[in-house]
């Protein structure tokens, strides 16, 4: 069998096998769905800094993985880091991202975006610092207002909704725009933080500037050029 690249998409025999490997009764139903999974990676593969698989791979299977065998481990973390690398290849590329959602009913018309926003949300909530901590807090603000919104988080949480302050009927509209753009709100979202990190450090001074004749903040007495300073 010739070797499987890492970023090799997964086909949807290996899609429907994670599936089910994710539902196996050894992770007690703790284990994310596909849809909140495909969530989480997207947040985590655009935040502003690398979240490794240590960190996020025990989330996915719901906390220290209990698997069936080695070879078990192999299998279903293989295919995470798999999608994984498959996502951000196509976080990076032209072509977009395929979206896993589900229906609310089979049959039904209506997608359930709800859960893969919670599962973005959880990968955002991994950042630490957090992502409103890296960034223009309006700007991260506004990329992150489509997720809670499709998240659910408004109507569970009418403070958070009131402090959007939304125009009389905007909210469904934007509500309705977030749901057909999705992939829009996730590739700006990894654009954002990607030229966020091209930026050089700024250099935060703890304390004030000394200057060399000012005495030496150690104590000794000296001026600064003459003790501490003298290198400088």
């Amino acid at each position: 069998m010739p070797e499987i690249k890492p970023t090799q998409p997964l086909s949807e025999v290996e899609f429907d096998h994670l599936e089910a490997l994710l539902t196996a009764p050894n992770f007690d139903e703790k284990a994310m769905p596909l849809d909140a999974l495909q969530g989480l990676l997207c947040a985590v593969l655009s935040g502003p800094q690398v979240i490794p698989a240590d960190v996020w791979l025990p989330y996915v299977l719901g906390g220290t993985p209990r698997y069936e065998s080695d070879a078990q481990a192999d299998e279903i973390e293989g295919l995470l880091l798999r999608l994984h690398d498959t996502l951000e290849a196509e976080l990076r590329s032209e072509d977009g991202l395929s979206l896993i959602v589900y229906p609310t009913e089979e049959g039904g018309d209506e997608f359930d975006y709800a859960t893969w926003c919670r599962g973005y949300l959880d990968g955002v909530d991994m950042s630490d610092p957090h992502w409103t901590e890296c960034g223009e807090e309006e700007e991260v603000s506004e990329l992150l207002l489509p997720f809670l919104a499709l998240s659910g988080a408004f109507e569970e949480d009418p403070e958070l909704r009131a402090e959007v302050d939304f125009a009389p009927g905007e909210e469904a509209t934007f509500i309705a725009h977030w749901r057909e753009n999705l992939v829009d709100c996730v590739i700006d979202a990894h654009d954002y933080w990607a030229e966020e990190r091209l930026k050089p450090d700024t250099f935060r001074r703890d304390a004030p500037k000394v200057g060399r004749n000012d005495p030496c903040p150690c104590g000794s007495g000296r001026k600064y050029k003459q003790c501490h300073g003298a290198g400088a």
